[in-house]
């Protein structure tokens, strides 16, 4: 005759167990975490890559570090360096979901008015916070142009998308957003996606592309990305709306001259600087209207 088996066998003990039960549902979300911070890493490395590399003739021409004498066209291989970011975001999605569905492009119902409101939005920052901060003596001194706004919806859309808000909010905002907020409240997910794209573009500072410094930069694409993420939670996570954003972003600044006219500015820190204040103010101020949330999830920081 068998032995009579214990009446509590370790099998039932574990199944029986509740702290194992809390452990395995501690342990879920953050192998899940970790496996989308994985993901993100993976989305980051393939944009920048793709970018750099296809950059590396002009970075390393008579215009940047003049290692070679290739003369290639800055503009052409800066706009080809863009499509990194969309195809980072297609591949990334595609292993780790096995479908290239990985942005939704169009909002819907009546989520469709952000298409004018987020321009709006940066328009705003361009032609109304930016020059009460730089202008001198107030509202009573300005002297704006309003009529030399008339020109800027052509350059936004035509032309202009190809320069990088076509290709790129695929990636910064369709892609890494979304899944940034899955993890960290929103707003310090759209820092995080301003720093991070502004790091991406930082080789083209070896050729002289943009006026402001490198710092200056950065916190500009901060007070921007937080803007472009409101208006992009708001659309219902709508990709159309920050490539909108993205590209009156790229148009505005050469209407600005003709804006302001003769009105008397201040030369100090610097237009740049003035430039990034305005968006930081902007960007603030939807922090605290939302309470933080800019009309997205509130991630891990919930």
């Amino acid at each position: 005759m068998g032995a009579e088996a214990p009446a509590h066998s370790p099998q039932s003990s574990d199944r029986s167990d509740p702290s194992l039960d809390d452990s395995v549902r501690t342990a879920a979300p953050e192998n899940q975490a970790k496996s989308a911070w994985r993901f993100i890493l993976l989305y980051y490395s393939i944009a920048c890559a793709f970018a750099w590399i296809v950059w590396l003739p002009v970075i390393l021409g008579p215009a940047g570090m003049k290692v070679t004498r290739i003369v290639v066209s800055l503009p052409v291989f800066v706009s080809a360096g863009t499509f990194g970011p969309c195809a980072a975001a297609f591949i990334t999605h595609r292993v780790e979901t096995g479908s290239w569905k990985a942005v939704n492009l169009l909002p819907h119902g009546r989520r469709w008015i952000w298409l004018l409101l987020g321009p709006f939005l940066v328009l705003f920052c361009f032609f109304f916070v930016f020059p009460a901060v730089i202008t001198k003596g107030g509202p009573s001194a300005w002297h704006w142009h309003p009529m030399a706004l008339a020109g800027i919806w052509a350059p936004m859309l035509n032309y202009n998308l190809f320069g990088g808000p076509l290709f790129e909010e695929f990636g910064w905002r369709g892609y890494l957003q979304p899944r940034l907020q899955n993890l960290l409240p929103s707003w310090i997910a759209a820092v995080c996606v301003g720093v991070l794209w502004a790091l991406w573009h930082f080789p083209l500072f070896l050729v002289g592309w943009s006026s402001s410094s490198p710092l200056v930069f950065v916190f500009i694409m901060t007070g921007l990305s937080v803007v472009m993420a409101a208006a992009f939670n708001a659309s219902g996570q709508a990709v159309l709306v920050p490539i909108m954003m993205h590209s009156s972003f790229n148009s505005s600044s050469r209407f600005l001259p003709a804006f302001l006219g003769d009105v008397p500015t201040r030369e100090h820190p610097s237009v740049a600087a003035f430039m990034g204040i305005s968006f930081l103010i902007v960007a603030a101020a939807a922090i605290a209207c939302t309470r933080g949330r800019i009309f997205g999830n509130s991630g891990s920081g919930k």
